[in-house]
């Protein structure tokens, strides 16, 4: 699993290549959460290159939208792949999250 992290305008875009499961979550977590500071009002998790994500990733993507709340920030996916669309639905979370699938989308 590897992240790239940029910004454009307001927010702040981590890309995940690779997959997100039980064993690399923590290390997720930490590297995400290593990017997040005060300034941080938008945070958007690119999916570009996942390839697979189980339910402890979306429990740590749920976090991380509880976190952006908290702090009156948004928090979206984008270019989300069908594999983890699927999970999302099969859990009922695909109407919890916000999803895009371009950038131009996001406001």
């Amino acid at each position: 699993m590897e992240l790239s992290v940029r910004s454009k305008d307001k927010h702040k875009i981590i890309a995940i290549k690779g997959e997100v499961d039980l064993y690399s979550v923590g290390q997720l977590k930490k590297d995400i959460m290593s990017h997040i500071d005060d300034t941080v009002t938008s945070l958007v998790i690119d999916m570009t290159e996942l390839s697979h994500m189980d339910s402890s990733g979306i429990a740590l993507m749920a976090q991380l939208q509880k976190k952006m709340k908290s702090v009156n920030g948004s928090f979206c996916f984008l270019n989300i792949n069908q594999d983890v669309m699927n999970v999302l639905k099969l859990a009922a979370l695909d109407k919890f999250f916000k999803i895009y699938n371009s950038e131009a989308e996001i406001a």
